[in-house]
């Protein structure tokens, strides 16, 4: 058998409890009649009786059955990986796009916040920097507004790096099949 595929292991366990039979004896003295009382009897007879009963017997049956899919395994593991990678692409994602408000709105520069998100994002944009020319500025709240058309297109571009990195580590690592490991333990008492 390879080592991709699905093994299913089975282990079952018959237990009977109770005994088979069970026999119960009791015995009478019956004397003789028309003898008065205080007079001995010239003779007794004891009478014994036997009865067979069938007693409570209980089969108890475990069946543990575990199904061993390694192929899920695998598949769980791209899965995780899949969602880590899209994890740090949401969150460079939501900078990029707090950047471009806080650009667009003329943000201060100088303020903490604003310090934060350029310093964070900076070298994300800085690949696109001057791909469209000159930015275009108007007057904003707290400064001069700029639409960076260079943050969108850096969102768009980590997407789609985030996606292609997504489906190399499913060719890579992965499988097309997606169940995992199960297991299951059933417990039955059957009386007899």
């Amino acid at each position: 058998m390879g080592d991709n595929e699905r093994q299913v292991i089975r282990n079952e366990e018959k237990v009977v409890v109770g005994e088979p039979q069970e026999t119960v004896t009791s015995q009478t003295s019956v004397g003789t009649p028309g003898v008065a009382p205080g007079v001995a009897p010239a003779a007794s007879t004891t009478v014994q009786t036997s009865t067979t009963q069938p007693a409570d017997r209980v089969m108890q049956r475990n069946v543990a059955e575990t199904v061993v899919d390694p192929a899920g395994e695998k598949a769980a593991s791209v899965s995780w990986l899949g969602n880590v990678i899209w994890f740090i692409v949401g969150i460079m994602a939501i900078l990029l796009v707090i950047r471009f408000i806080l650009l667009a709105a003329g943000a201060n520069e100088s303020v903490g916040f604003a310090q934060l998100i350029y310093g964070l994002t900076g070298w994300m944009v800085a690949p696109f920097v001057g791909l469209f020319g000159r930015n275009i500025t108007y007057p904003g709240s707290a400064g001069t507004g700029v639409i960076e058309f260079e943050s969108l297109v850096a969102i768009v571009v980590y997407a789609i790096i985030g996606w292609v990195l997504v489906k190399l580590a499913q060719l890579a690592l992965g499988t097309n099949r997606t169940s995992t490991t199960v297991y299951s333990d059933t417990n039955r008492q059957t009386k007899l």
